[in-house]
């Protein structure tokens, strides 16, 4: 009998932790995930801004920016709602708002002068909690 409680509270564990690693951990990862790539594809693109080339067509760098900020702002609204509620109350305290940072992220993405571009992503930083400001 004794075997049978063990088997049966092991496959109880295993259910357990399999729930947890699907609906809150996974999540969670993902979220850090895009936050870390936000922040990266923000210094990568810092002098990205709309500058045209001599024939008139928007630099490449410039379009790719706006590409990955859309992209990040989609992932960004798209996990959120996959976050477990308690997680979700801890980034309100702790600052963070990732619906505010989607705007900022396409807000960004529409900017085409060097001071909307800085206003923009110091809002994403505020926004997702970055320490670090590329743009000074």
């Amino acid at each position: 009998m004794a075997q049978f409680w063990i088997t049966l509270l092991s496959l109880a564990a295993g259910a357990v932790g399999y729930l947890a690693v699907t609906f809150w951990v996974r999540p969670i990862l993902r979220y850090r995930e895009i936050r870390y790539e936000v922040d990266a594809d923000l210094v990568f693109y810092a002098n990205a801004v709309e500058l045209e080339k001599k024939d008139g067509s928007i630099r490449q760098d410039t379009l790719d920016r706006k590409e990955s900020n859309r992209r990040h702002a989609a992932s960004l609204i798209a996990i959120y709602r996959q976050l477990p509620h308690w997680y979700r109350w801890r980034l309100e305290k702790t600052g963070e708002n990732p619906q505010e940072a989607f705007r900022s992220l396409i807000a960004l993405s529409n900017s085409s002068t060097w001071a909307e571009v800085t206003e923009h992503a110091e809002e994403v930083e505020k926004h997702l909690g970055l320490s670090e400001d590329w743009t000074k």
